[in-house]
């Protein structure tokens, strides 16, 4: 009797699943070790509710929209395939496609719902400060003239209303391109029968359910887009304008109407045999859409508003003008007469001596590239920028320009560029040069008050802390107390040497620190130096302006932070602002920045 041969295991391999495993723990683990020490560096900065706030919020969210996406799109797939379960898979039909039909669509499925919810999920956890500001509003006592509405609702809330809808009409879209897929692949949508009668049964309820609710979610969209005239850029100046307010605004509502009535035709062909009444409901949308959002608004435009511009715009002008003053605070600038003198004296100069000795005559430009060629001293230094301070020196209040020497040590020789000397030796800037704006010598060079490594000082500001561990052209991970001396600064044929004595960086308290570290940072180095010891700080994020965003996420920077000689000792500066834009009718700083209300917070320095 001949032996029936064994079955063949169309089930994917094991060792399929288990490389897929694998490569996803290790993508999760890079990200976790990533997250611990990032932690570790909020707490040696002692921001650790920063960090921990914003890893909170932005879990919940993720989680919960993870939680939201997979459950609908998965439980949509799902219905389809239990209203069609009679129905085979077209394209799985042949002898040899066949045994692929019981996993592999369900395979597609969970995968694809996966891919869809994590990237909603991620989206959606990058929204975490707006959440914040969702949930503690506070109340600017000031109603825009349109919709008489508190500029807190535009600022903190509206994002949030306008981000969900779109999100939830993203959600429906991808529902009903996972259910038309299925039924589509299983022959349920039959074109053959006519465009009246081509979705028949549960497969014509299930869509036409998903259909309502997206109409109704675009509905809502056309509500919580009314708001947006108020930063509209297309008229005379930022903001609603006449015709905004009087064409626009009633497209806006005539729309959110029609497509209500869309969802409710959607809704009555269940009752109904064919599909004629949606789809001559989405004619008329598509009309109404043409006439009230494109040709309503520019006939107004042309015949009315444009033969008396100025008549009819003058009030939005105004509204513009007031709004844009209260958003950056020039409402609250005072004015002072300051009566020109024509005749200029002997006396009027003597009497504006300090003004007279603090006209700037030098340029940055020309400055920066002279301060290269007289104190970079090294090929590992480098001025970034020049910046203008103002200090009391000798007795006198002084204009003068500074930069800081901040180590670049990409410039050094290739054959010096070695792990030890990146990371352990060459790890700060020192000093600055500082320069009066006004004089320069008889060669035509710029005067030096502050020059030299170290640095040498021809008035009364000294420097008594020189080092520079973090600037703005400062950013490459470093190394400090370790087992050997770090390269302090030149002198002459040798090297000054020094140990770090502050209480910057991450203390490396523990071999778990160094293999976590070293992890992250992709180099073993870390881990098996001799030099690194448990005494040893790990600096990174050192870029300044990293710091404070890192720090005070919420805030928007000056690019251009400056250094400053406070109590003899070398600080950053910066000034922060808070921003918006969504002050109705404020100008915008400039359209691709967007941002509209700006308000100087504070300047921060020590970070």
């Amino acid at each position: 009797m001949k032996r029936a041969a064994p079955a063949l295991d169309h089930r994917p391999p094991m060792i399929l699943f288990g490389a897929i495993a694998f490569l996803l723990i290790l993508a999760l683990s890079g990200a976790l070790v990533h997250l611990i020490t990032e932690a570790w560096w909020f707490e040696a900065v002692e921001y650790p509710t920063v960090f921990w706030t914003r890893i909170r919020w932005q879990l919940i969210i993720w989680g919960v929209t993870l939680l939201l996406y997979g459950v609908f799109l998965y439980g949509n797939y799902r219905l389809a395939l239990r209203l069609t379960r009679e129905a085979p898979w077209r394209l799985l039909e042949s002898r040899h496609l066949a045994p692929l039909s019981g996993y592999l669509p369900h395979y597609i499925a969970i995968v694809f719902t996966l891919l869809l919810s994590f990237n909603a999920a991620m989206s959606s956890a990058a929204a975490w400060d707006g959440i914040l500001k969702f949930l503690s509003p506070t109340a600017f006592d000031r109603l825009d003239p349109l919709f008489q509405k508190d500029i807190s609702f535009y600022v903190f809330r509206l994002p949030i209303y306008q981000g969900l809808q779109q999100a939830v009409a993203e959600l429906l879209v991808w529902a009903l391109v996972i259910a038309i897929g299925v039924y589509a692949l299983k022959g349920e949508i039959r074109p053959e029968r006519g465009w009246k009668y081509f979705l028949t049964g549960e497969v014509k309820t299930h869509l036409c359910i998903l259909l309502a609710a997206l109409a109704l979610t675009v509905a809502v969209g056309f509500y919580l887009g009314r708001y947006d005239l108020l930063f509209s850029p297309d008229g005379v100046v930022f903001g609603a304008g006449y015709t905004d307010v009087h064409a626009r605004l009633h497209a806006y509502w005539t729309m959110a109407g029609v497509t209500v009535a869309v969802a409710v035709l959607f809704i009555l062909a269940l009752w109904r045999s064919g599909f004629m009444w949606p789809t001559v409901g989405i004619g008329l949308y598509i009309v109404v859409l043409l006439l009230v959002s494109g040709v309503y608004p520019w006939f107004q435009q042309r015949f009315l508003v444009e033969p008396n511009e100025l008549t009819q715009e003058k009030p939005y002008i105004e509204h513009n003008i007031a709004f844009t003053r209260e958003a950056y605070a020039l409402d609250q600038v005072q004015s002072e007469p300051f009566p020109a003198e024509e005749a200029l004296t002997r006396e009027v100069l003597d009497n504006n001596d300090s003004t007279i000795d603090n006209i700037r005559l030098w340029d940055y430009r020309p400055l920066l590239s002279t301060y290269g060629q007289l104190q970079e001293i090294r090929l590992y230094y480098r001025f970034q920028d020049v910046d203008v301070d103002r200090y009391v020196l000798d007795g006198d209040y002084r204009q003068v320009m500074l930069s800081a020497r901040e180590l670049d040590y990409s410039e050094a020789p290739s054959e010096a560029q070695t792990w030890v000397n990146q990371r352990l030796k060459f790890t700060h800037g020192y000093g600055i040069v500082m320069s009066p704006v006004n004089q320069v010598t008889p060669d035509g060079l710029p005067e030096l008050m502050i020059k030299n490594v170290p640095p040498v000082s021809t008035v009364d500001l000294e420097i008594g802390e020189p080092r520079i561990y973090y600037g703005e052209a400062t950013d490459p991970y470093i190394f400090t107390g370790t087992t050997t001396d770090e390269f302090d600064y030149p002198e002459g044929d040798t090297n000054a040497l020094y140990r770090y004595q502050g209480q910057g960086g991450v203390p490396l308290k523990s071999w778990l620190r160094r293999l976590a570290y070293a992890y992250d940072m992709r180099s073993l180095k870390v881990l098996i130096s001799n030099y690194i010891t448990d005494e040893s700080r790990v600096h990174y994020h050192r870029n300044v302006l990293d710091r404070a965003r890192q720090i005070a996420p919420f805030l928007t920077y000056d690019s251009d932070p400056y250094i400053a000689v406070v109590d003899g000792r070398l600080q950053w500066i910066m000034d922060a602002y808070t921003a918006s834009d969504r002050y109705p009718y404020s100008q915008p700083l400039n359209r691709s920045s967007g941002i509209d209300s700006l308000l100087n917070t504070a300047a921060l320095r020590n970070l």
